[in-house]
């Protein structure tokens, strides 16, 4: 019947021509894109939504492994065994060109992997996609196992950037699609947690395996098959997401994940979330159609557009601030400026992420995104300025050496909240019909970006008649500052939004930075029908 329904409203739809036409149903009523579960508060959905909340916090944790290989890669270049091994220099500190050139490839494999999976993620479905993902993630750590020379590691940091793309594309629309509207936030950036919590573990093993064998990079290397088996078992089981199989027409699985993650929740309606999700694909076809927004280049036309650049903007943004010199090159870049312990640094720049992150995930829903994002980089700009100035002085005496860490922390901490909110930009702003191919391909920007930077920061650094140093906080101090005005500007706030309110705020136009204002056609319909009520009955 509800079939049926969509038929004779996608019929109706063909002949209209404005945005309040496109959202009527044949009695002239705005189409249910709201159920009576959203209606309830952040707090209340934590304490109804625990079976759901387990499941995504368990694909969430995936991430780990992500974070463990990233901050391996990036901190073993300093273990002296791995240079006395990988180093065709024989020196005591790689050459930046070698560096740069490991993490350019890393990010060239993250653009590659982002914008060659979203195919199968549309295709196949969400679940099949996390599959290949493994595959990749274990070829990855099998070549890094038995890697001997340099070349052998570039051809790892290729398949482990191609990894971590695709985990970073497909895992925050995962979550997205299979978390309750008001944790939506929470969830996805209960993914970067995890990758923090990944990275942290790198940090001490590399820190401990120092103390006791410096010559050691073998056994972190060995260490990371402990989690991908567990990731892979994880993966088979999770479930497809209603959301994508609502969109391809195969509601009764879609009412069986229902069924499987929210059927214990006291007066939780399963068919009337299938009416919002069937409903607000239905509208955004119609308006695909009438707009002449189809075909393979659907996501840069008409308000599609702007979507994908708000979609991928805060994690540009993130490379503009200077996320390589805090994150990627942090070993690198401490031991350059003279720091007798980096390892230990990076601990430290790991457990204020960890903080970070802890604070973005408990107040993203309820604060907002947008502040959240916009405000912190802010800050991470006054830093990467204070770390140039730094750069002008002495910095090897213990003040500065000191000041100089604080900045970096303070760099750190703003930059890893903001950084992670904008995979929740990535996975809610497009339209559910492009949601992957945007996702995909707004990241993947941001990786052209990295790759630039994975390139030239080693060098700025440390290479040749260069050598900035320090001093290199002050390009990104620049840089930063233009991105995060842009920020200002651009970024909406779309916190306990439905895809359908989020699709209507863009079609009516309304002011970017007035969306947690605007009263929707949605919103107002779903008080129609289940009154002002704050909780389900």
């Amino acid at each position: 019947m509800a079939e049926q329904q969509g038929k004779r409203d996608s019929e109706m739809g063909e002949a209209t021509t404005t945005t309040e036409e496109q959202m009527r149903t044949a009695k002239g009523e705005v189409p249910l894109m709201r159920s009576k579960a959203d209606e309830l508060s952040v707090w209340q959905s934590t304490l109804v939504f625990k079976r759901v909340g387990l499941i995504a916090m368990t694909a969430a944790f995936c991430a780990a492994l992500d974070g463990y290989q990233i901050n391996l890669n990036g901190g073993i270049i300093a273990n002296k065994g791995f240079i006395k091994q990988f180093n065709p220099s024989k020196t005591a500190v790689f050459d930046g060109k070698y560096v740069s050139a490991w993490g350019g490839i890393q990010s060239a494999g993250q653009f590659f992997g982002q914008v060659l999976l979203q195919y199968a993620t549309e295709g196949l479905g969400r679940k099949p996609a996390l599959l290949i993902i493994w595959v990749v993630l274990v070829a990855s750590i099998f070549t890094e196992s038995f890697a001997s020379d340099w070349q052998h590691w570039l051809v790892a940091k290729l398949l482990s950037g191609m990894g971590v793309g695709m985990l970073q594309s497909t895992m925050p629309l995962y979550l997205s699609e299979i978390a309750p509207t008001q944790l939506r936030g929470f969830f996805i950036n209960a993914y970067s947690l995890w990758f923090i919590v990944g990275q942290l573990f790198a940090s001490v093993a590399l820190y401990r395996l120092k103390a006791t064998d410096p010559l050691d990079y073998k056994t972190p290397i060995y260490t990371q098959w402990a989690m991908v088996i567990p990731i892979g078992i994880v993966f088979a089981l999770l479930p497809e997401t209603p959301w994508w199989l609502a969109s391809k027409g195969k509601l009764d699985k879609a009412r069986k994940v229902l069924q499987l993650c929210n059927g214990g929740v006291e007066g939780y309606d399963i068919e009337e979330q299938i009416e919002v999700m069937t409903s607000t694909v239905r509208v955004e076809r119609q308006t695909a159609e009438i707009n002449k927004e189809v075909g393979s280049w659907a996501i840069f036309q008409g308000r599609n557009l702007l979507r994908f650049i708000i979609a991928g903007w805060p994690k540009i943004t993130q490379q503009f601030v200077g996320l390589t010199v805090f994150n990627t090159f942090a070993v690198y870049f401490f031991q350059y400026a003279g720091n007798k312990n980096p390892f230990l640094v990076t601990v430290i720049l790991s457990c204020v992420q960890l903080l970070s992150m802890i604070l973005t995930c408990t107040l993203t829903d309820s604060i907002g995104r947008r502040p959240l994002t916009v405000y912190p980089y802010a800050i991470t700009v006054v830093s990467v300025l204070c770390l140039g100035i730094i750069g002008c002085f002495d910095y090897t005496t213990k003040a500065l050496g000191s000041l100089l860490i604080f900045f970096a922390c303070l760099a750190t901490f703003s930059t890893t909240g903001a950084s992670a909110i904008g995979y929740a930009y990535a996975a809610e702003i497009p339209m559910q019909r492009l949601r992957a191919r945007t996702a995909a391909w707004s990241l993947a920007s941001s990786n052209l970006i990295g790759i630039m930077f994975s390139f030239c920061t080693p060098l700025m650094i440390n290479h040749g008649t260069t050598k900035w140093g320090v001093k290199t906080g002050f390009f990104f101090a620049g840089t930063g500052f233009v991105s995060v005005v842009i920020a200002w500007f651009i970024l909406p706030e779309v916190a306990r939004r439905t895809p359908g309110e989020i699709d209507e705020l863009f079609e009516r136009k309304v002011n970017l930075r007035k969306f947690d204002k605007y009263v929707t056609d949605v919103q107002i319909r779903a008080v129609e029908l289940h009154g002002d009520e704050n909780a389900m009955a």
